[in-house]
């Protein structure tokens, strides 16, 4: 019996982690033109590396399911300046506490000269969310 459940636990898992639409994290460079955005993103299974955005590029983008056993999380080092010497770890995602994940979430972050701002959709304007630290 117990595999049984077992079975029917990881079967429905897998049904809805298919049907779930991938979640995104997307990363914006208007520092202005010639700026750099330099970034590091990270979550517990993922390192994407030191990546550079360069100003007004296409945004980059972070997709990911959610982990069912962990809090998925997501956290980025931003840096910018004509040394990198402004920047701001930020968590740029954090899944809630639930059985069944959550499908298409959108955190957008945009780096601007006088901060980072964030919206948690496409269609609302980003508001500033947080100001650089100078090194």
């Amino acid at each position: 019996m117990k595999h049984l459940v077992l079975f029917i636990l990881v079967t429905t898992y897998f049904k809805l982690h298919e049907a779930c639409e991938m979640n995104r994290v997307l990363l914006h460079n208007e520092l202005g033109p010639g700026r750099l955005l330099e970034f590091h993103c990270y979550s517990v299974n993922n390192d994407l590396g030191v990546k550079n955005l360069n100003f007004n590029a296409t945004p980059y983008v972070i997709e990911f399911h959610d982990d069912v056993i962990l809090i998925t999380t997501w956290d980025c080092l931003l840096r910018q300046g004509a040394n990198m010497e402004y920047s701001y770890k930020v968590e740029v995602y954090r899944a809630g506490h639930r059985i069944i994940p959550k499908c298409g979430q959108i955190r957008v972050w945009t780096a601007k000269l006088d901060g980072i701002y964030f919206s948690r959709d496409l269609d609302t304007p980003p508001v500033l969310a947080l100001r650089w630290n100078k090194a």
